[in-house]
């Protein structure tokens, strides 16, 4: 408990200068907060024109289409809250600020991830988390108090892949001095899991899945808050969730004894 009340602090701490370069830039940051509001109002306004013209989307209703959606956004903006450091992972590498990262009795591997939150997407997730749960309560849907259950069980599985997925970018980032590509990547792949992952055919279904498993981090849980039949079994979604983030820290392990310091 010490050790968590520690790494709370430091989090708090580098919240607490995020905070004061926002209120420094506040021009630079409502805009770019307002930027996300729009996005998202036009994300909606496109559903629900779908959901006025269209009866079905694949196999599914379009109030489902809508749960992957409002998943979608609830687990792409938390991974940002906590993991934006990824995004400035490339310049503290080229800058040597990494080794000073490694000289500090604080976990490395903590404070590259979480060196940065990114406080726009903090107050952005409270107002776009009521607004689903609005939105979800005027749907034609069927949820049970185990499904609810279970989903939000999953929603900590997804979180797990997301933090498994951006540590990878940090190892690729140690071995290539590049984050951008790999991150954006990871980016473009995971707005697939808008819509459900398995209307898309082979074999981009089963990398989406099983490669980047951005389908066990939405599409699962939403099928189980509908309580609709899983693409694959709850226990492979949470196999997936145990051996991503297990495999990325023994690879970030790894990377570390690879990593050669600035004034190398």
């Amino acid at each position: 408990m010490k050790k968590i009340k520690t790494y709370f602090k430091v989090w708090r701490l580098n919240a607490s200068n995020t905070i004061q370069e926002l209120l420094v830039n506040r021009a630079t940051h409502l805009l770019f907060f307002m930027g996300k509001m729009i996005k998202l109002s036009m994300s909606l306004l496109f559903l629900f024109l779908i959901k006025e013209q269209v009866a079905q989307f694949a196999n599914y209703t379009t109030d489902q289409v809508i749960v992957f959606f409002l998943t979608y956004q609830f687990i792409d903006v938390l991974a940002q809250v906590f993991f934006r450091g990824v995004y400035l992972f490339r310049d503290r590498i080229i800058r040597g600020n990494f080794d000073f990262m490694l000289l500090r009795p604080i976990n490395p591997l903590f404070q590259a991830l979480t060196d940065h939150p990114d406080i726009n997407d903090t107050i952005f997730l409270i107002p776009t988390t009521i607004l689903s749960i609005y939105i979800a309560s005027t749907l034609n849907i069927h949820i049970t108090i185990n499904s609810l259950t279970l989903y939000f069980l999953l929603l900590i599985n997804a979180f797990l892949i997301a933090a498994a997925l951006h540590i990878l970018v940090l190892v690729a980032g140690i071995l290539t001095k590049d984050t951008e590509g790999f991150i954006w990547m990871y980016r473009d792949m995971i707005q697939f899991a808008r819509f459900p992952v398995t209307v898309y055919l082979e074999p981009l279904r089963s990398i989406l899945f099983f490669i980047i498993p951005v389908g066990m981090m939405i599409t699962i849980p939403s099928e189980v808050l509908l309580n609709l039949k899983p693409t694959y079994s709850i226990g492979v979604a949470f196999a997936i969730g145990l051996g991503s983030i297990i495999l990325s820290l023994r690879l970030w392990k790894w990377s570390l004894k690879k990593y050669s310091s600035a004034s190398s």
